[in-house]
Parts: C-alpha cells; structure tokens; sequence
C-alpha cells in the first residue's frame, strides 16, 4: 500500500536512484504516517506541518488531474516524479519539492516542503 512508484515515462533518462533522491524525505514521511503515527488519525496535513516543523504549509493554486500531473496557472504541466497510495488516497511527489497531499474528501493540498 504505502510502496513508492516512480514515473519512468516522464523520467525515463533518469535513474531511478537519482528520482529517490531528488524526493527527499517527503515519501519517507508519507510512510511513517501511514504505517506508524496511528494518533494523527487520517490528518496527513497535520501530521507533515509537525514533522517539518516550519508551521502551517502553504496551499498551492492549481490542481491534481486523474493521472498525477500537477497543472497550475502560470506555469507547465508538472508531471509526477514519484507517488504512493496511503489510507487517504494517492500522494504525488514533484519537482521543486512540490507534493500533493490526498485528503478524505477525494482532493489534494498541494503544497511545497523544501
């Protein structure tokens, strides 16, 4: 359930180790809240505002298409680097530490955490 995939399509001249570590530690994050940190209940937004520590996040503009792709207003089409399904729905990692947050009403907060 909480496997991360990564976009080959998109990214097929980059390998696999060098996507795993341009995300960073957000999907090791979406992990632990899925598998570990059961007190947060299904508030994934809470639970990455505490672990990164710098207060509320931000909500981007912008939105979730059904295949993953971040498109906002004034920039490209942004498609997924990685993803990983939690209890909530789909989690999508992008470029620029740009994530996609699922929540229980089936939307995304979309939102920056570099």
């Amino acid at each position: 359930m909480t496997k991360l995939q990564l976009n080959n399509k998109d990214y097929k001249d980059t390998p696999d180790r060098h996507l795993i570590e341009a995300l960073g530690i957000l999907p090791i994050w979406v992990k632990e809240w899925s598998t570990v940190w059961n007190h947060y209940g299904n508030d994934l937004l809470r639970y990455m505002s505490d672990v990164y520590g710098f207060g509320t996040l931000y909500k981007f503009g912008g939105e979730v298409l059904d295949d993953g792709t971040y498109r906002s207003q004034d920039d490209p089409d942004m498609p997924w680097m990685g993803k990983m399904d939690t209890p909530n729905g789909t989690a999508y990692f992008y470029e620029y530490s740009i994530l996609a947050l699922p929540m229980v009403d089936g939307s995304h907060y979309v939102t920056r955490m570099d």
